[in-house]
């Protein structure tokens, strides 16, 4: 079951290794993913990028890549005090980046939220959907927008990002990291590799953060080790072993309640006066994840056409979770004019595994003055998930109850005093469970066919079988008792993509590309529905020029979203959407010398739903037609800018992000805002000193809260973090 069902059921009851297609390529592939990996990134100068992977599972120019791509160097993140996937998805255009209460990254790529429409990668391998994803040990961050099935299969309904980590090089280097700041924030990071043999490399990451954060009561702390190993078995080919833990204790913050509107007394959403700083999550409230991954990556250069690999993959997430959803600020009826706080409580264990393997085989070939650069793979893969959800949800007083439940649940909005701390003193009703198995065997194909140096023409697809079974359990509302169900379906879908990129001159190249996407519906759904699918048409142009200095990117689309299934308040109805969204995106990349580097992005969203009606109890329908979807804002602006004088370095930039709504029902707006952050470091021969402030301007703004429109949580404020990095 996905995250965002859990998340409904309980507001119901309130890269690969990469290869080349040419010896010049490989070269430049080589150098430009691992010459600089045995140094500390932050010392070397900031460069922009020109190759990405992500969009053909083969290395490409980025001016020759026939879709938008977003590419975040190690670099780049690194000079902002970057520390998760979040944090360096913000330099990427038409993504906007929202808060996962606390436990998770959250974003969306073109309207499209990444719970919902997104999927994330590391190193070619399929992600859990909620989880932190850490940036300690990761090279290179590549967000491909639209639809991604094509390659990826079901989910990428909007985008996939994919992680790529550094990987084991064959010398000896060290360097070390440690960072202190506000809110008594603690990291060290490592980066260790040696050479045992010709034939042997080994590399070591490790990562320990701890941060009481500005909310109270919110601490978090993070732990995490990756080892990796390459055996150059021959000239020819390699076997690399990849393992990583990852350990997360976090405590969730769904933020501040809003006091909800009551026709003909309050007439919309209203946010308190109240501390910025205050929490309302009980002192149950915890998160724990234990997260696995394991890689092993065989490649065969077989010949200069062909070359051959294969990753086995798994990943396994272990979650607990004690969490505190917040159903808004209610007038208190026996004490007039004040407001009372209502509360959900969530325990979820949640157990996720992926297991699977991917054979792929790249090959060239040349028929007269047309070349094809083929990647042709299967890919076959098991996904289980065994969870178990209990609630307590706050019932009022009433005939048939006249001392409620759970009242501990209920707080004072401007005087909280906590009566929830013994989880003995609530009831918790079994209200989900499940043990659900996905199947999924898919070949894909995709076909680079080049004209020569003008025209690239790129045709490929996807065709996904997949076997879904699930034993589940749900709470009859009725009689409050757990019934079992069984629950099995079938689906076979073909995800096309196709592309075209014409160089009419060296410099500029002009593309358009169109792809399609499913994701399988909601296990919420009674029989076999129909799979969500995504449609995009996009077109665009890039310009490199200044031999290299200067890149631009622009690119327009249309991207549509159909049999959307929207969870209604009573667990049970379902209500379908379709949603639209049309937009441009503007990017502009400098580097005049190697000591100056700038960049600037601007996205323009135009999201709505086209056809969206939900259903009250009584089946009468309310039409949401024509509403703004959650965190789509019209605009968003980026701009970043370093400068290096010998051995220091300053850094500045700022982001925009538009006015937004909190949900579908266009109840409560977020403010737009402005954020100044600003860096500088300082180099002498081996150590490095840096500082980072953070909104410089101590700018209030608000985020998303815990989920739908009861709460919103308060952006970051100012903070300075100072860090120091020893390389050996």
């Amino acid at each position: 079951m996905r995250f965002r069902d859990k998340l409904r059921l309980i507001m119901s009851m309130a890269l690969l290794i990469p290869a080349a297609s040419s010896a010049q390529q490989s070269q430049e592939v080589e150098q430009f993913y691992f010459a600089d990996t045995v140094t500390v990134e932050g010392l070397r100068h900031l460069r922009i990028p020109t190759l990405s992977a992500i969009a053909t599972k083969s290395i490409l120019p980025l001016h020759q890549t026939p879709a938008s791509v977003g590419v975040v160097t190690r670099q780049l993140f690194s000079s902002q005090s970057g520390m998760v996937l979040s944090d360096a998805l913000k330099n990427v255009s038409g993504v906007n980046v929202q808060n996962g209460t606390g436990t998770h990254d959250f974003f969306l790529i073109r309207g499209f939220d990444s719970l919902d429409g997104g999927l994330v990668l590391t190193d070619g391998a399929v992600e859990p959907e909620v989880s932190f994803y850490n940036l300690y040990n990761i090279e290179r961050v590549e967000a491909l927008k639209g639809p991604s099935a094509f390659l990826y299969g079901s989910n990428p309904l909007s985008g996939a990002v994919n992680l790529t980590r550094k990987q084991p090089v064959f010398g000896q280097f060290a360097s070390f990291s440690g960072s202190y700041g506000e809110f008594n924030t603690f990291s060290g990071m490592f980066d260790a590799g040696f050479q045992t043999s010709e034939n042997l490399a080994v590399r070591v990451n490790g990562l320990w953060q701890d941060s009481e954060n500005y909310r109270d009561r919110m601490d978090k702390s993070t732990y995490a080790v990756n080892p990796a190993a390459t055996w150059k078995i021959d000239d020819k080919s390699s076997l690399t072993a990849n393992f990583e833990y990852v350990r997360s204790n976090a405590e969730p913050d769904a933020g501040l309640p809003l006091i909800q509107a009551i026709p003909g007394f309050i007439p919309e959403p209203l946010l308190p006066d109240v501390p910025l700083t205050r929490s309302y999550q009980t002192p149950l409230d915890d998160s724990e994840q234990d997260l696995f991954r394991l890689r092993l990556d065989y490649q065969r250069r077989v010949n200069k056409s062909l070359t051959v690999r294969n990753k086995f993959f798994l990943t396994q997430l272990d979650w607990l979770s004690t969490g505190s959803l917040l159903n808004g600020a209610f007038p208190d009826p026996s004490r007039p004019g004040e407001f009372s706080v209502i509360r959900t409580l969530n325990s979820l264990d949640d157990s996720q595994k992926f297991l699977g393997n991917q054979f792929e085989a790249l090959l060239e070939v040349k028929t007269g003055a047309v070349t094809h650069n083929l990647v042709a793979g299967v890919e076959a893969r098991r996904f289980t998930d065994d969870f178990k959800l209990d609630l307590a949800p706050f019932s009022p007083p009433s005939e048939f109850n006249p001392t409620g439940t759970n009242g501990q649940l209920v707080i004072d909005l401007n005087n909280p005093q906590e009566f929830a701390s013994d989880r003995s003193q609530l009831t918790f009703l079994p209200f989900a469970s499940g043990d659900a198995r996905t199947l999924t065997v898919a070949p894909y194909l995709l076909d680079q066919v080049s004209f020569g140096e003008q025209v690239q023409f790129f045709l490929g697809g996807r065709f996904d079988v997949i076997d879904y079974e699930n034993d589940r359990a749900d709470l009859n509302f009725q009689t409050f008792q757990s019934e079992p169900s069984a629950d099995s379906r079938n689906y076979e879908e073909f995800s096309p993509m196709a592309g075209l990129v014409v160089s009419p001159f060296a410099d500029l190249s002009l593309y358009a590309n169109f792809g399609r996407s499913f994701r399988a519906p909601s296990t919420l759904t009674k029989g076999t529905p129909e799979p969500e699918e995504s449609t995009q048409f996009e077109a665009g142009a890039k310009l490199q020029a200044l031999n290299g200095k200067l890149t631009s990117t622009l690119a327009i689309y249309n991207l549509e979203k159909e049999n959307t299934g929207v969870q209604n308040d009573d667990g049970v109805t379902l209500s379908l959407s379709d949603q639209r969204s049309r937009g441009l995106e503007f990017e502009v990349a400098v580097q005049p010398t190697s000591s100056v580097h700038s960049f600037v992005n601007y996205a323009y969203t135009d999201a709505e739903f086209t056809n969206f009606f939900e259903f009250d109890r009584e089946g009468n329908p309310i039409s949401r037609t024509g509403n703004r979807p959650a965190f789509t804002p019209r605009s968003i602006l980026n701009f970043w800018a370093t400068k290096t004088f010998s051995n220091i370095g300053v850094g500045a930039g700022f982001r925009y992000v538009g006015k937004q709504f909190i949900d579908e029902t266009e109840g409560f707006e977020i403010d737009d805002h402005l954020t100044v952050d600003a860096t500088l470091f300082y180099t002498y021969r081996d150590i490095r000193w840096s500082l980072n402030v953070k909104n410089i301007t101590d700018k209030e703004y608000l985020r998303r809260g815990g989920f739908g429109s009861s709460s919103v949580t308060p952006g970051n404020p100012r903070a300075i973090y100072g860090s120091v990095s020893l390389t050996l």
